[in-house]
């Protein structure tokens, strides 16, 4: 009545980073990026820690992070093989800078009873400032915090113009009821 299973796993040979090289950056230094990445050669190679050191887990400590953060809104990293000898890797990060955005044009959509300068005056990405992912993540969080939209259903979207290196960026909020009434009198 019960039928044993033996499986058998072959996890395969550990592998190491080995050399780490850096191409395309030009705004900041080999030395800087390899200290935001935080992996040295000899360490375990792990792709998942490779990912989340270059685009990040929602700490803003990631390579991905300081150049979103400073207008490079079309930034793009890509890790790639170049050589695998023994049981080491050695990677080349091929970096696309891209332009610096400015924002231009902030709007909400969404809000119906809540007046849009109630909204407006708690988001932190301001028209002619450079574009920042940490500022429009804190615009959300804020936009939360007025109890009057649902936090997880704020969505920002960030269009940008190529021609003029600007960026449009739209909210879309959801108002949650609020069906009180509250009357005092003296």
């Amino acid at each position: 009545k019960a039928v044993a299973i033996d499986i058998e796993v072959f996890e395969g040979n550990k592998y190491y980073f080995g050399n780490i090289n850096w191409a395309g950056n030009a705004k900041y230094t080999t030395e800087y990026l390899e200290k935001v990445l935080g992996i040295e050669k000899g360490n375990v190679f792990s792709e998942l820690k490779l990912e989340k050191k270059l685009r990040g887990d929602g700490n803003s400590d990631d390579v991905s992070s300081i150049y979103l953060n400073d207008g490079y809104l079309t930034f793009n990293v890509d890790p790639v093989q170049t050589k695998i000898y023994g049981d080491t890797v050695d990677i080349e990060m091929r970096i696309y800078e891209g332009p610096q955005y400015t924002n231009n044009k902030i709007t909400v959509k969404g809000n119906t009873i809540t007046n849009d300068r109630v909204v407006l005056r708690e988001i932190r990405t301001k028209p002619g400032e450079k574009f920042s992912k940490e500022q429009l993540i804190r615009t959300v969080r804020e936009i939360g915090q007025l109890g009057n939209f649902d936090e997880s259903k704020t969505v920002p979207t960030p269009k940008p113009n190529p021609a003029d290196g600007t960026v449009d960026i739209e909210y879309t909020v959801e108002e949650k009821p609020s069906d009180q009434i509250e009357l005092s009198g003296g």
